[in-house]
């Protein structure tokens, strides 16, 4: 996903969502795929109004311009294009198979220029207004709130609203613009994603833990140990791994200590409590500091992507898109310690 930084003859550049351009992409392939090199945009609008209005006279009369001047401009189009967009008889002028599909993109493409136009002079170019925002409790706590709070100081007019659970949020449906999600997304015609990173878990304990209870090297030895689970919905999740041949192991922990909150289960492990199996980019920073020491480190998680995730629309508001650029760039593009 993209946008396109496009200049169509004007003065100014302007920001267009790639799905948004495809009326004026395609414009431009029609423009290529007949050998036309000096396509003169002031003529478009003149041969729509021709279309609309039926004939030259009618379409001059809308322009303010004579017929003979309607008339050059059809010609001097046609000229450019090698076609004839019209059949012309006494009476009325016809479009051609050609002028259809001319008329159908060009139609398009204008008034997309034309929303553009009146976006750059509403005086929307300042980043101002309220963007709401929806993540991962956890994940939006510790990396996405702090870097929009360092945003707002950027953008003293900048409003921000959170909505962190764990839960998808329907953005059209909540009045939702930005959403930072985990896992593989469905196919939608209706939303933009960009993936940031990734997301995958280990196996770790306090050093204290350990020095007490030794290291287990193999998945079967957890039987043996105190294990921290993770409670969702009222039901233990079970541990998913591979080992180095990629065989699928799934571990169902059994134990005393059960909690539905994971930097809980951070906390509990750093105090001791047990092995735990937590996200990387969780204990990261504990890991490098020593408070946490990786196990059985042979075993590997799946990764599932963070995806940054917006609603597909003509034109992105420029607060929603400076917050969308400050999550692709400062939320870290790979969230482990790899």
């Amino acid at each position: 996903m993209g946008f396109f930084l496009i200049n169509l003859r004007c003065s100014k550049y302007i920001w267009l969502d790639k799905w948004t351009m495809s009326d004026i992409l395609s414009l431009y392939c029609f423009h290529l795929s007949t050998n036309m090199n000096k396509l003169d945009l002031n003529c478009l609008p003149i041969f729509i109004a021709v279309v609309e209005a039926g004939n030259f006279s009618a379409a001059a009369e809308r322009l303010h311009l004579t017929r003979s001047a309607v008339s050059k401009s059809i010609s001097r189009l046609e000229g450019s294009l090698g076609i004839a967009l019209f059949q012309r008889t006494t009476r009325q002028q016809t479009l051609t198979n050609d002028g259809m599909v001319l008329y159908e993109y060009a139609g398009k493409a204008l008034n997309a220029l034309q929303e553009a136009s009146n976006y750059l002079e509403s005086g929307k170019r300042n980043v101002e207004g309220k963007v709401c925002i929806t993540a991962p409790r956890l994940l939006g706590n510790l990396y996405v709130v702090p870097l929009l709070v360092e945003l707002m100081k950027l953008y003293p007019k900048l409003e921000i609203e959170t909505v962190l659970n764990d839960r998808n949020v329907d953005l059209q449906q909540e009045g939702v613009h930005v959403a930072v999600r985990v896992g593989k997304l469905a196919d939608s015609n209706q939303l933009i994603a960009h993936e940031i990173g990734y997301h995958k878990m280990i196996f770790c304990a306090s050093p204290s833990y350990l020095a007490e209870h030794g290291i287990p090297q193999q998945l079967s030895e957890l039987d043996k140990h105190q294990l921290i689970a993770y409670t969702q919905a009222g039901k233990i999740l079970p541990w998913h791994v591979f080992d180095q041949n990629q065989q699928a192991h799934r571990y169902l922990p059994i134990s005393k200590l059960v909690m539905d909150d994971m930097q809980t289960i951070m906390f509990a492990a750093l105090n001791g409590a047990g092995i735990a199996y937590l996200p990387q980019w969780l204990v990261k920073e504990n890991i490098k500091t020593g408070h946490l020491i990786e196990i059985l480190s042979i075993y590997q998680s799946a990764r599932y992507p963070i995806s940054v995730v917006w609603v597909a629309t003509s034109f992105l508001p420029l607060k929603t898109r400076v917050v969308i650029d400050a999550i692709r760039e400062k939320l870290p593009l790979n969230l482990t310690s790899e």
